[in-house]
């Protein structure tokens, strides 16, 4: 038979049933995906690997900013990956000479249907992904927003309150002279207290609450505006949502002078006080209190242990709380 009376019939491939796995093409062994040996494909596979590699270390040397394109590109790729392997092993045994003619069959592109139609669905579960991952970003950022806000108003407030104190000034009576100014005001309104003590009569408890008394009814402009402008500062701390607010507290508390902290403790057993015993317990006011500066050391159990935070001088020396625990 010549070539030229060679039908289509004619020309024919069979796999061979030797352990080669070579293809047969008209009678003559022809190579194949089969044929090739795995060290070919690891080759291939180090190669793409290593020009990849190459590609973006020549982009970072370069300072080129590659963003988010570098995870585009890494999709791409598995995509083109994967289709490579389902090619090969569609045309696993077919021979290289036969691959183009192979290709044009209509039962060859049919044969992607399936890959195509998984990797719709991959498509679709990826965008479904990334709606969430907006929407956890978009409240994050709401949250973030909402925790800039409230810092941002509770230093303003703090700030304002640190300005009532820095207004504070005390003048000799009948004369222009400023004896103290600003946070200086509360060693002279802490001294009043024991001293105004000595002068009355009744038990201890009758005593001191006459001398706050008399104390708050002589500064009551002042300690007042103090008293309210403090009790509001530690509202808004107690009732944000701020994951730090125990924090905010105590930065207020460090704020607070020694002789502030002994007003803060005099009045706070006053009725008028009553309601700001919660914050003293909540940011454990009293952790830096001096004895020293107390009418009696033996004051200290007029309050519970929570108020002294972790003031170990005050805790040992603490004899049993109000409630008798």
């Amino acid at each position: 038979m010549s070539w030229f009376d060679i039908s289509a019939d004619n020309l024919r491939y069979v796999v061979s049933s030797g352990g080669d796995s070579e293809a047969i093409y008209d009678g003559i062994a022809a190579s194949t995906f089969s044929s090739l040996g795995w060290w070919i494909y690891a080759v291939s596979i180090v190669g793409i690997l290593l020009v990849g590699y190459s590609i973006f270390s020549s982009m970072k040397k370069v300072e080129v900013n590659l963003g988010s394109y570098w995870k585009f590109a890494i999709v791409l790729s598995l995509v083109f990956c994967t289709y490579s392997a389902f090619f090969v092993m569609l045309l696993w045994d077919v021979p290289f000479g036969l691959i183009a003619s192979k290709m044009r069959d209509g039962t060859f592109g049919d044969s992607f249907g399936t890959l195509n139609t998984l990797f719709s669905g991959m498509a679709f579960a990826g965008v479904l992904i990334t709606l969430l991952f907006q929407r956890k970003d978009l409240s994050e950022t709401r949250a973030q927003i909402a925790h800039q806000q409230i810092e941002s108003q509770f230093y303003s407030m703090l700030d304002l309150q640190q300005e009532v104190v820095r207004n504070f000034d005390l003048q000799q009576r009948g004369a222009s002279e400023i004896v103290s100014k600003g946070r200086d005001c509360f060693k002279h309104w802490a001294r009043w207290i024991p001293h105004h003590y000595d002068r009355e009569e009744g038990s201890h408890e009758e005593k001191m609450a006459k001398s706050v008394a008399s104390l708050i009814e002589k500064h009551k402009a002042d300690l007042g505006l103090y008293f309210r402008s403090l009790y509001s500062v530690f509202r808004f701390v107690h009732s944000c949502e701020h994951k730090d607010r125990a924090q905010f507290g105590l930065v207020v508390r460090s704020l607070l002078s020694d002789y502030e902290l002994i007003v803060l403790f005099y009045n706070s057993l006053s009725p008028r006080g009553e309601k700001f015993k919660r914050f003293i317990y909540e940011f454990a006011l009293f952790d830096n209190l001096e004895i020293d500066l107390l009418l009696r050391d033996e004051d200290i159990n007029l309050f519970e242990f929570q108020a002294y935070g972790s003031n170990r001088k005050i805790l040992e020396e603490l004899l049993v709380s109000p409630s008798g625990d």
